[in-house]
């Protein structure tokens, strides 16, 4: 018999997958507590907030057609879980990314999530795609994106320029 809090984490993934498949920020960043704890160690992100989640995933959400996070496998305890994906998806310049990843959360006793740690393996993300989004891609481990840094960079500014409807 599957433990509930492994049925209601599975849940939470699911919801915030099906968010970033939708282009809905306000679904993918519900399952944070307010109060959340957001790092993700690639892009060097350190986030407090579920307000600044929205805002720097709003980033890519605009740079973003199509996109979509496919759990692989999950392990889970009472209040937390690992999830390895695999995120998918399209830019505006028809350039496709598809690259794996990890996220750590941490649940609230209300099945919130109170940290997230993540790492995207962005070794995998092609050349075109990395040049597209502003990164340097002989270096994407130890460089990152400028929106993805701070969401108030030129580059973040020229991104939402260039894709806004």
């Amino acid at each position: 018999m599957e433990p509930a809090y492994r049925a209601l984490q599975l849940d939470v993934f699911r919801r915030h997958c099906d968010g970033f498949a939708r282009h809905d920020l306000d679904a993918m960043v519900s399952i944070f507590a307010a109060d959340v704890r957001y790092e993700e160690k690639t892009l060097r992100w350190d986030l407090y907030s579920r307000d600044e989640v929205r805002d720097q995933f709003g980033f890519i959400f605009a740079a973003t057609s199509v996109m979509a996070v496919h759990r692989l496998d999950s392990i889970h305890a009472p209040d937390r879980a690992a999830f390895l994906w695999r995120f998918t998806g399209t830019l505006h310049s028809g350039q496709r990314v598809d690259f794996p990843g990890t996220s750590l959360f941490t649940f609230t006793p209300g099945g919130l999530v109170s940290h997230d740690l993540e790492m995207w393996n962005l070794a995998e993300l092609p050349e075109r795609a990395a040049k597209d989004m502003g990164l340097n891609p002989d270096a994407p481990y130890s460089s990152f994106v400028a929106w993805a840094a701070n969401g108030r960079g030129t580059a973040a500014a020229r991104l939402m320029d260039k894709y806004r409807t």
